[in-house]
């Protein structure tokens, strides 16, 4: 059971709401919350499996990201590399994926953030942003 990947995450997502306090209880009790949390969560677990780097107070990267999201924006994953920070999805227009890279700019949480977009015959935008370790 403590060898389970589920187990594995279970253990992050404690350890990284054990250091601050961002409304996890309002987290938990939104269904698109929950599951961006889960993909958090997975992306931290492979990145210490994957010996990128041992997390630890995380949650900074995820408050900003979840206050940064617009209603229009799917984040379909996350992934570490080294300590960078790769979130990948969608958006149904430029507007909301320059607003959504915008406001994790603002942050200070992260050492820089820029991003990349492409944008599909049915005119989405799919993008790929990077957020730089601090």
């Amino acid at each position: 059971m403590q060898n389970s990947a589920l187990y594995r995450q279970s253990q992050i997502v404690g350890s990284v709401f054990s250091q601050q306090d961002v409304g996890a209880l309002d987290i938990i009790t939104d269904p698109a919350g929950r599951e961006l949390l889960l993909r958090f969560a997975e992306a931290l677990a492979t990145a210490y499996v994957d010996f990128e780097f041992i997390p630890t107070n995380e949650i900074g990267a995820f408050a900003a990201i979840y206050e940064s999201l617009g209603p229009n924006i799917e984040i379909e994953s996350f992934a570490y590399r080294r300590r960078d920070l790769i979130i990948t999805g969608s958006a149904p227009g430029r507007a909301d994926y320059n607003e959504f890279l915008r406001s994790l700019q603002s942050h200070d949480h992260f050492g820089g953030v820029s991003g990349q977009f492409h944008q599909t015959e049915q005119g989405y935008i799919r993008f790929e942003i990077i957020c730089e370790a601090a």
